[in-house]
């Protein structure tokens, strides 16, 4: 008798909270009609001022209203989406009590138990153990905000709990490949659960969402499974997912973004143990770059700083000795042919 006593409560809860979702359903449609009304009434607005930069020549005018213009038609493709279903959806009925009261005991009965807090008036279910591909998230607590439900346009209005959290090593707030924040990512199923809320049909709605919690979507998870638990940097031992993570294919070793970088001759990726620098500019390079040394001095040198094989300090010296021995050899010509002429004129005297 007290469990029928319970879920009649909860199910009066529920019908009161689905009378306020209905009037949210409508005042959300207001807001979004009243948002799209002051788009139109800018664009006629940017439509008057085009006619008449038009009529005066200001063609540099006339292109910044259809700057504005092509702004507002895309504001007003994303507005559409958002009303029409508010508008088309045939409107919900509120179910009966009896109705609530036997989606309950069903619910009760596809769970095990149903856990409803007065004080918070929240609805909450426990799943099984979630495993995914070996990984071990645990149970989860589905909790229905039904102070909440008239939100359900805006925002989300069930949390979904980890009760033995295995969150991903490279993020804590991730405790399952689609939920961050205790926030399910509900990807196609989203309608459909929205619906089912809308609807009062309350153990279809825990279901689905126990449905896309046993199931994993490689194409959209928070943190892959694959990267559940990470991969440490080798230097500093920060915990890596696959994509934040960079190999150095010298040392074999996988590296964070913050102890590796790549060689600026051949961009390939070098972590700090293996990079060498170029002398002259201090650039990274790879081991491989590395072997480039100048003909002269033998220092170590980036493909931007040799040129002819010489580094340009090397470069710049041996321009001088080029001038200087072009000089000495002007010097030496020029002395050599002065006394021919002396002679030369004493002859001719």
């Amino acid at each position: 008798m007290e469990d029928i006593k319970n879920l009649i409560r909860m199910a009066d809860r529920i019908q009161e909270a689905l009378i306020k979702l209905k009037n949210g359903r409508y005042l959300e449609l207001m807001r979004q009609l009243t948002s799209f009304a002051g788009q139109l009434q800018e664009l006629t607005t940017q439509s008057r001022k085009m006619g008449t930069s038009l009529v005066h020549g200001w063609f540099s005018a006339a292109g910044r209203c259809c700057n504005g213009i092509n702004r507002l038609l895309s504001d007003i493709q994303y507005s559409l989406p958002r009303i029409r279903p508010l508008v088309e959806k045939p409107q919900v009925k509120i179910p009966k009590l009896s109705a609530l009261v036997g989606e309950l005991d069903v619910l009760e009965q596809e769970f095990g138990n149903i856990e409803y807090d007065i004080s918070e008036n929240t609805i909450s279910v426990v799943t099984d153990s979630i495993t995914l591909e070996d990984v071990y998230l645990g149970p989860f607590k589905i909790q229905l905000e039904l102070n909440k439900l008239s939100e359900l346009y805006q925002n989300s209005v069930y949390h979904v709990i980890a009760l033995e959290p295995n969150p991903a090593a490279t993020d804590d707030n991730v405790t399952h490949p689609h939920v961050s924040n205790e926030t399910l990512c509900e990807g196609d199923g989203c309608v459909a659960i929205r619906s089912a809320i809308e609807e009062g049909r309350v153990c279809d709605f825990f279901t689905m969402v126990r449905s896309i919690l046993n199931t994993y979507n490689p194409d959209s998870p928070y943190v892959a499974l694959h990267d559940w638990y990470g991969e440490p940097c080798y230097e500093c031992g920060y915990v890596m997912g696959s994509d934040s993570s960079y190999y150095c294919c010298f040392c074999e070793r996988d590296f964070c973004e913050e102890c590796a970088t790549y060689c600026r001759s051949c961009d390939e990726t070098v972590c700090a143990g293996c990079t060498e620098r170029c002398e002259v500019c201090d650039e990274p390079m790879c081991p491989r770059c590395a072997r480039i040394r100048c003909t002269e001095c033998e220092c170590v040198c980036c493909e931007s700083c040799i040129e002819e094989g010489l580094c340009p300090d090397c470069k710049q010296e041996r321009k001088n000795e080029d001038e200087e021995k072009q000089i000495t050899g002007t010097k030496e010509t020029g002395t050599q042919s002065e006394p021919q002429n002396n002679t030369e004129i004493k002859l001719a005297s």
